[in-house]
């Protein structure tokens, strides 16, 4: 939630100040820096059940792929992929748990 919060924040700030949009290169920190959280975060799924380590583990590749994606867009539509399938174990979690 932290990412989408932040992110939506940016977003609102550039509609109701004079904010610049930002560089790609911005985009690409962001991404990669919430690519590192989630792979820390992921080393701490390693005692869980595999699904927990799958949502994880496809959340640190969304993120880098989205990272990659910004000058390549055709890694960007792998990265949609990889985040559709993400997302549906992350339902299958909630579900199953």
């Amino acid at each position: 939630g932290g990412f989408w919060m932040g992110f939506a924040l940016f977003e609102i700030l550039m509609v109701i100040t004079e904010l610049e949009p930002p560089s790609k290169d911005g985009k690409v920190v962001w991404l990669v820096v919430w690519g590192i959280f989630t792979l820390l975060n992921f080393v701490g799924t390693l005692n869980a059940n595999r699904v927990v380590q799958f949502v994880f583990a496809s959340l640190t590749a969304l993120f880098f792929l989205l990272a990659a994606g910004v000058d390549n867009a055709d890694i960007h539509v792998l990265a949609g992929y990889v985040g559709i399938v993400c997302g549906s174990s992350a339902l299958y979690l909630g579900w199953a748990e």
